[in-house]
């Protein structure tokens, strides 16, 4: 039988058979959403912790996993970009940045509170707030599928996602440049003169090309076009220290009125990104959690209840502070909340540099990836249920 069957050793390595377990456990995914009436990403992530090497050791998060899951990534802030509506975020510019700033700037006060708490240490402390501050629109295809994109508060959260992002990602690359040794006039360089020229060039170019590719919106060129224009943004982002997400962002907002919302390009779009990519991107996030931590080490659980409520609560704190301020329904502050409620990809990134530079120890790493993990679970979930009151009480207005 050894000689018909060639028996793999675990974790999975094989790309063939790595892809058939990630199409299946999504295709599983599928089968169980509706019969459970539960988001499809909280069952991957279960899923993803369950099959990873601190559960069956089925799959590990190896370089092949890791390019599905950047992919995904990208497809949902390019998504995300494409669902807005450009004339109603530029109306709402003032609410969009104020959003930003409160959805950065409380969950950095937090932050920086827990690393006074738990270590009293002043880089601890602005490391702990950099990693409270960002989030990752993982519940974006839920709105989407509610049919609320289109809604001010929705607009408001995800623009607002943009400044927060930019805020965190600019705060790493200085506490970096501090840990090295030093602010060199490279970095103000890249994130006052070099970034600014890369928004412009992208609203400029991606458009006029947009109207000269995308005139067949079923054909298979446009199509690839737009996936083209998302890579191309994210490397130029990339290349100049700024994370790919915001170029891929930047990509589906400079595309967003040459694509119609109803088009048959962007059903395909949806499509391949809500079949595979983002679906796998979600089971990457579930590979990294480590339950077991928990149970070998209890005094963990302190850390990461501290975290977990600290973060969760001070992005809770934003939005109310947000709907408060410009006379948002509850459900609409719920949905916004549950938005920008997970974390994942940036976060794991900033803790990694944490861990790698000893900034942070095991403990509080091991309560980060908790804290990634409940907040994806939980911030679909909040979505769901905020959404679909929202989409009702809009269209009871409505009427």
């Amino acid at each position: 039988m050894a000689l018909i069957l060639t028996i793999p050793g675990l974790p999975l390595t094989d790309p063939v058979y790595v892809f058939t377990l990630v199409l299946g456990l999504i295709w599983i995914a599928m089968k169980l959403s509706s019969q459970l009436r539960l988001p499809m990403i909280v069952l991957l992530i279960l899923f993803g912790a369950i099959a990873g090497t601190n559960g069956a050791n089925l799959i590990a998060r190896d370089a092949q996993l890791i390019l599905l899951e950047r992919i995904g990534l990208l497809y949902i802030m390019l998504l995300a970009g494409l669902g807005l509506n450009l004339d109603l975020l530029q109306r709402s510019s003032k609410k969009v940045l104020s959003f930003g700033l409160l959805t950065f700037g409380v969950p950095f006060a937090m932050g920086f509170i827990t690393g006074q708490l738990l270590t009293n240490n002043l880089m601890v402390s602005v490391l702990l707030g950099i990693l409270y501050s960002p989030h990752t629109l993982m519940a974006y295809p839920i709105v989407v599928s509610l049919g609320i994109v289109q809604q001010e508060a929705i607009a408001v959260a995800v623009g607002g996602s943009v400044v927060t992002t930019i805020l965190t990602l600019s705060g790493y690359a200085i506490l970096k440049a501090v840990h090295a040794g030093g602010i060199g006039i490279d970095l103000w360089i890249k994130l006052l003169i070099v970034f600014p020229i890369v928004v412009f060039g992208c609203f400029k170019l991606l458009p006029a090309l947009g109207r000269k590719f995308l005139k067949e919106d079923q054909s298979i060129e446009a199509f690839i076009f737009v996936l083209a224009a998302m890579f191309l943004t994210a490397t130029l982002t990339h290349a100049i220290g700024i994370d790919a997400i915001v170029g891929a962002f930047l990509a589906g907002l400079a595309l967003s009125r040459s694509v119609p919302k109803e088009s048959a390009l962007i059903q395909r779009l949806e499509f391949v990104g809500n079949s595979l990519f983002i679906p796998a991107f979600a089971l990457s996030v579930g590979v990294l959690s480590d339950p077991k931590i928990f149970i070998q080490h209890p005094e963990n659980l302190g850390i990461a209840a501290l975290v977990i409520v600290g973060a969760v609560g001070a992005k809770y704190l934003a939005a109310w502070i947000t709907g408060q301020w410009f006379h948002y329904p509850k459900a609409a502050v719920s949905t916004m909340f549950g938005l920008t409620m997970s974390r994942s990809a940036l976060v794991l990134v900033i803790a990694l540099f944490g861990r790698n530079a000893g900034l942070l120890d095991d403990g509080i790493f091991n309560a980060i990836v908790a804290y990634i993990a409940v907040t994806c679970l939980i911030g679909p979930v909040v979505t769901t249920i905020s959404g679909k009151a929202f989409n009702t009480t809009h269209w009871i207005e409505s009427r």
